[in-house]
């Protein structure tokens, strides 16, 4: 199973992570927030059949990839921990600089056909043939002697060049997105699977100014370790994401929001609506929460970060109230799972010995570093 805590956005020096690919059909990427790649893979392998994690790589402050094998099946396209599917198609461990082998790898790849029976067996009604359009998305971490522009035009010139079809570029009406990853001289070229849908959940009918990514939330959740009997709270709720894709990921006996704002508390109702039950969201002050000692088997939640609300200075007063109330609430053995970027806090609220988690995660999410912490409820 990939490291938790391995380098991430914050300290890779974005060389490849892990040992060199095998092409072979059924080889997938999934793609999340940099640093939550190990626990997208955690996922695949606990709810696909035979998926079989086998890397990962991160692009800096972008995105972490989790490469894996598996059977097309559409449970590929239902991880949440995802916010992209890809089938993986050409591959090259050094390139030293050298577009040409960049070139060559595309041009010359004999995986590309199973990534387009794989596309056309995920979504249904996509066009395949041998005349499509195509972009290319090009993304380069490390230095290199050559622009991302010249990069990307090395891999549109493979794909036009191979002989097994005749398709054109077209990057405003492309019915095919072949996405190019260079991190430090390693290649790996992929076929999106997925929509927008993916990363982008239906159900967020209404949204509000520094709401949590849903992959991320599902993220959060996953770590909770979810249970059938779960009574699983989230302290600060916001417009309910967090709680929704705990729904997602599995049965629970009750799911408890609460915000103390109520136009926040409103847009989560929206976002419910008349599913996910049970489910209690109310308007409260999370340091003094109306629950009962050890009453949740799970806290997930994503503590304020006092950069586009708040401050540095109120959360140093709010934390250790926070934490203090949180573990009042939690049940014994119960988890707590708290994503936050106020790091340099964290570490003395363990140095006073406030918390000790038992897993901490260094994540970036949208170029923002941070940190999850997950901890267990004591007896």
């Amino acid at each position: 199973m990939p490291r938790s805590e391995k380098p991430t956005a914050a300290t890779t020096d974005a060389h490849p992570a892990g040992r060199a690919l095998r092409l072979g059909a059924d080889l997938y990427a999934i793609q999340t927030q940099p640093g939550l790649e190990g626990i997208a893979l955690e996922e695949a392998a606990a709810r696909i059949p035979g998926a079989r994690p086998l890397t990962d790589r991160v692009m800096p402050e972008r995105s972490g990839l989790g490469i894996f094998t598996a059977r097309c099946s559409p449970a590929l396209l239902k991880l949440r921990c995802a916010e992209d599917l890809f089938a993986v198609m050409a591959y090259r461990r050094a390139i030293d600089g050298d577009l040409e082998a960049v070139r060559a790898a595309v041009r010359d790849t004999w995986h590309l056909e199973w990534a387009l029976q794989a596309r056309t067996r995920l979504m249904p009604g996509s066009r395949s043939g041998r005349r499509l359009r195509f972009r290319v998305v090009a993304r380069m971490a490390g230095e290199h002697e050559f622009r991302r522009v010249d990069f990307k035009r090395a891999v549109d010139k493979g794909v036009i060049e191979r002989a097994d079809h005749a398709w054109h570029l077209d990057e405003e009406r492309a019915d095919l997105e072949i996405w190019a990853t260079l991190i430090g001289d390693e290649f790996i070229a992929m076929l999106r699977l997925s929509d927008d849908r993916m990363r982008h959940r239906e159900y967020k009918i209404a949204d509000r100014p520094g709401s949590l990514r849903p992959a991320v939330a599902a993220a959060l959740a996953w770590l909770s370790g979810p249970r059938d009997d779960d009574v699983v709270l989230d302290p600060a709720c916001g417009i309910g994401t967090i709680l929704i894709e705990r729904a997602e990921l599995g049965r629970y006996k009750l799911l408890l929001g609460g915000d103390h704002d109520s136009e926040a508390l409103a847009a989560a109702r929206l976002n419910v609506g008349p599913r996910y039950k049970p489910i209690e969201l109310r308007v409260w002050d999370a340091v003094a929460m109306p629950l009962a000692d050890r009453s949740v088997s799970a806290i997930v939640t994503n503590l304020p970060w006092g950069m586009k609300f708040g401050s540095h200075r109120d959360n140093r007063r709010l934390y250790p109230r926070l934490i203090e109330e949180f573990k009042r609430v939690l049940a014994p053995g119960g988890r707590m799972v708290m994503l936050t970027g106020e790091r340099a806090l964290m570490r003395e609220l363990i140095a006073d010995r406030a918390i000790a988690p038992e897993r901490v995660l260094k994540v970036s999410i949208l170029g923002a570093f941070a940190e999850i912490f997950v901890c267990r409820g004591q007896a």
